[in-house]
């Protein structure tokens, strides 16, 4: 792994933070990335059974904190965070957390490439909530796809398993010939006893993509074990995404305007605050217990942000984050073990650099 600095990355500055939600944004448009299909071959809706807790039940075989890089404390008391500043808690953070919320952009890069630059730490000048956050949480000034070699969908199958499929490519739809039977962190939660939640945004109907890219859903793609049987209750409206009643992983799915793939800067800050701000005002998030992560799908070095209270502020250089080593670190952080697949036994775990 390259641990280079970009040319011009700011120097690093340290915040604590108590929560993280994750935002994931996608690839960058690529020729022949057009006309996907969004027909999903999936089971029968089924009925929602509505668990009884949202935290994933200790894992009967893990992968400890401390055995791997990048460890953090096992301390789990944590500074209420404001309203003006959501990170900064001085303060260990917790040994593992209730919910961890992701949210997956598209399109752009920390300092331009193949798509559209934001500005390192959102400081383009359109994205005034998101740069807020990245100067008050944390971010790494490189971060590094899953393929660079491939385009959005498998960015998003990367981000959720570790892994560079083979099986999957040119954004294709789910299919017997476009599908992967690799573990994934919603069977990872779902078998631990958690609640995992795919908030597809211009989705009314379970399992489903909607008037939204099924490329952008990587849980209609996983075919393995019962997989396929979890998709009415695990692939939701985002018209269902409750911040007072989180599960234990949201995996949030903007639509093509609200991801920045058809609209601007301006428009995907907004949304993003309008979907993220209610969380971090939570009674959750005050208490330190949810982890808050935006992330875009591609074009090194991807723009990412870590929001917890007890995150450290402002940019991180010594380390080159990647959505391996983010795949690993949200294992961790709701104490799942670590898949031992694709790239994830040699990714590094952010939670130290970020104190998360």
């Amino acid at each position: 792994m390259d641990t280079n600095r970009p040319s011009g990355a700011p120097r690093r500055r340290r915040i604590a933070a108590a929560t993280i939600a994750v935002v994931a944004v996608g690839a960058a448009v690529f020729a022949g990335c057009q006309g996907d299909e969004n027909a999903v071959v999936a089971p029968e809706p089924t009925a929602i059974e509505t668990p009884t807790s949202t935290s994933a039940a200790p894992p009967t075989s893990t992968v400890s904190e401390a055995s791997t890089a990048g460890g953090t404390p096992t301390s789990t008391t944590t500074d209420a965070p404001t309203l003006a500043a959501p990170c900064g808690a001085a303060a260990e953070p917790p040994a593992t957390y209730e919910h961890v919320v992701m949210l997956v952009n598209e399109n752009r890069t920390w300092t331009g490439g193949r798509s559209n630059a934001v500005g390192m730490g959102f400081s383009g000048g359109d994205m005034p909530y998101l740069e807020g956050l990245a100067a008050d949480c944390s971010y790494f000034v490189d971060w590094t796809e899953i393929d660079p070699e491939e385009n959005s969908l498998n960015q998003h199958i990367g981000l959720t398993s570790g892994v560079r499929s083979t099986t999957i490519s040119n954004d294709c739809p789910p299919s017997d010939a476009c599908r992967s039977t690799d573990d994934n962190i919603f069977r990872q939660v779902r078998e631990s006893g958690g609640t995992a939640r795919t908030y597809v945004d211009g989705a009314t109907e379970p399992c489903s993509a909607g008037d939204n890219r099924v490329r952008h859903v990587p849980a209609l793609y996983y075919w393995g074990g019962d997989d396929r049987s979890h998709c009415a209750d695990e692939v939701r409206p985002m018209s269902e995404f409750d911040p007072n009643a989180l599960p234990t992983f949201a995996f949030i799915v903007p639509d093509l305007c609200h991801d920045g793939h058809d609209c601007g800067d301006d428009v995907v800050d907004e949304w993003a605050r309008s979907t993220l701000q209610p969380v971090l005002d939570s009674a959750s998030y005050r208490r330190g217990e949810t982890l808050v992560v935006v992330i875009y799908d591609e074009d090194r070095p991807v723009p990412n942000l870590l929001v917890a209270p007890t995150a450290h502020q402002g940019p991180i250089d010594q380390l080159v984050g990647s959505h391996a080593s983010l795949l690993k670190t949200v294992e961790l952080a709701l104490g799942l073990p670590v898949l031992d697949q694709g790239q994830l036994p040699d990714a590094p775990s952010l939670r130290a650099a970020a104190n998360i």
